[in-house]
């Protein structure tokens, strides 16, 4: 066991007495002809295509609700999460998403753009915002958090792509997740 003794002492920074794990995440730079070449393959595929056809069980995926888990809506979970200053904002963003997510659930290429937003938003939420809510950062820090590493990096690589989706749209894919239970905010 590692003791420290700090007497007398001003000190600026860290006082460490043991180990220090830091771990900085860097995602990668947002590259929109990544996604410009993934809809132009989808494009050439047919609706008879097993590629095709598996786009569209992963795609289901994400607009279902997720099984497993108990499904309790999104203003419960931002309830369990202790996130209730969210919900009003949250269930307007979610119904703008559903809402466009009918228009264009027919016209493959929206359904991929929307989801390879989601499977990024999924992904992007588990790395990087799960760990804060476990060690109980504040609200705040959390929204920057989201805002800087998740959705402005979504929408810096996708806004390229399809002008049409912004950040409310994409805050609205977040809650979307969150409702289908995909994404957990409780501890």
């Amino acid at each position: 066991m590692t003791t420290v003794k700090v007497v007398n002492s001003s000190v600026k920074g860290s006082v460490i007495g043991g180990n220090n794990y830091e771990i900085t995440i860097s995602p990668p730079a947002p590259d929109p002809e990544l996604l410009r070449g993934a809809i132009k393959q989808l494009e050439t595929l047919s609706a008879q295509d097993e590629e095709f056809a598996d786009f569209l069980e992963r795609f289901e995926y994400y607009v279902n609700d997720h099984s497993g888990r108990p499904v309790i809506g999104l203003e419960n979970k931002l309830i369990n999460g202790g996130r209730e200053d969210l919900i009003e904002s949250a269930i307007e963003h979610k119904d703008r998403f559903v809402k466009r997510i009918s228009r264009g659930q027919m016209a493959g290429r929206r359904q991929y753009i929307y989801y390879y937003v989601l499977q990024k938003l999924h992904v992007q939420f588990d790395v990087q915002i799960r760990p804060l809510l476990r060690i109980d950062t504040p609200s705040h820090v959390v929204d920057m958090a989201i805002l800087n590493e998740i959705v402005s990096v979504v929408y810096s690589e996708v806004s390229q792509v399809d002008p049409s989706i912004d950040m409310h749209l994409i805050y609205g894919m977040l809650y979307f997740l969150t409702g289908k239970c995909h994404l957990v905010w409780e501890v």
